[in-house]
């Protein structure tokens, strides 16, 4: 009997020459236009082996089998009893099969891998071992191909289960983009909060790399705290505007954090009583060095603010503050210390930025919910970050925020 290698058109010298000058798809080419089956048998035997894979990358090999399946395309019809039959292309087709099986992972990984298990399978199919040709087409997750070879092999439950997890997985692509679509939409109109809770909740499979660097930006700039700065662009001014109950002090993470040494890391807090003693918004030491100083006297408790006046902590730094009528929000005007020029508004939500900023009429911040959130009057168009938003946005760290029309205003959030 015949062994595959009686037609071998190769030396095992050429092989090697082939495998070092890596010109092994033009090698395949020839043998297979030569019809030389045990060639190829031996070929792509050898590249499955640890010597073969020593000498040949998987995209060489990948590039080889793709030349095979080509060179077979384009050979003719065969006319004649002594031409190759199709029973004898079968085991090189599925020696170039297991030769791409061999050298990839499983599952595949690397694009590369799936592109040599996609073409592992396409063999298969075609030298009619459907078996593992749905082996290796579930492996790739592709339940369609699956599916029509278990039919082959009259394998009706296999195929059934096999659309079933294609009809699953295209409902969950659908689902996903769906979900994308209103990412989409909830970011243009600046719900960015709402976004960012849509993106996490997609599973991790369908966070590509755009949706996941997306993800980690929201997650580092949205502005979570009870305060936030905004600079007047052109004006060189900064606002600090947190929401109550908001503490002063040097801590960083206070809602009006102040620089200078002579202020305590918590010093004092302005808080709210609507409906107690002071029917408004008051301050009061919390436990400092320096103490809290009313008009130049040291206060020995709480201290309602209305009207105006003259707010110190500690030694050096002071403020002016303006009441609103209505004991919501509080106006401070640093006068002294190294926070000088510093102007912090505190309030309840929605805080008018028009009481510190007399060009951002319709504009409003909410704060009381951990982050900040700009609210605007429905006819003024803002723009944030290049967009323009709806009702509402939610701020980043970083945003640009332009209001747009006659009296046009840029504030950037620090």
């Amino acid at each position: 009997m015949a062994s595959p290698v009686d037609d071998l058109a190769i030396s095992p010298e050429e092989l090697r020459a082939a495998l070092a000058s890596h010109d092994l798809p033009a090698l395949v080419m020839r043998l297979a236009r030569e019809r030389s089956w045990g060639a190829l048998i031996l070929l792509f035997g050898h590249a499955a082996s640890p010597e073969g894979a020593a000498r040949l990358g998987l995209a060489e090999l990948e590039a080889a089998a793709h030349a095979f399946e080509l060179a077979l395309d384009g050979l003719p019809v065969p006319k004649n009893a002594r031409a190759a039959p199709a029973d004898e292309l079968r085991p090189a087709r599925i020696a170039a099969a297991e030769a791409l099986l061999a050298r990839g992972a499983h599952p595949p990984l690397t694009e590369l891998e799936r592109r040599a298990a996609r073409r592992a399978a396409v063999l298969l199919t075609a030298a009619g071992d459907h078996a593992r040709a749905a082996g290796a087409h579930e492996e790739l997750g592709d339940d369609a191909s699956a599916a029509a070879a278990w039919g082959a092999l009259g394998e009706l439950d296999r195929m059934e289960a096999a659309h079933a997890r294609d009809e699953a997985r295209d409902r969950a692509l659908r689902a996903t983009a769906d979900a994308r679509r209103r990412l989409d939409v909830l970011l243009a109109s600046g719900e960015r909060r709402a976004a960012l809770a849509l993106a996490l909740a997609l599973p991790a499979r369908d966070a590509g790399g755009p949706l996941r660097q997306l993800t980690a930006r929201l997650e580092t700039e949205l502005v979570r705290a009870r305060g936030v700065t905004l600079r007047v662009r052109g004006a060189g001014t900064s606002l600090r505007v947190a929401a109550v109950p908001a503490r002063l002090g040097r801590d960083p993470l206070a809602e009006v954090a102040l620089r200078d040494p002579g202020v305590s890391r918590h010093h004092a807090a302005i808080g709210a009583d609507a409906a107690g003693l002071f029917a408004g918004l008051y301050v009061e030491d919390a436990g400092s060095r320096g103490g809290v100083r009313i008009a130049g006297a040291r206060a020995a408790g709480p201290f309602a603010l209305r009207g105006e006046g003259e707010l110190g902590l500690g030694p050096s730094t002071s403020f002016r503050f303006q009441a609103t009528a209505d004991g919501r929000a509080v106006v401070l005007q640093c006068l002294s210390g190294l926070d000088r020029g510093l102007v912090v508004l505190v309030g309840h939500d929605p805080i008018d930025l028009t009481l510190a900023v007399p060009g951002a009429r319709g504009l409003a911040l909410e704060l009381a919910v951990g982050g900040a959130r700009l609210v605007r009057r429905p006819d003024l168009p803002v723009r944030v970050g290049g967009h323009l938003v709806g009702p509402g946005c939610d701020l980043l760290h970083g945003d640009l925020i332009e209001v747009l029309g006659d009296a046009p205003l840029a504030l950037e959030v620090a």
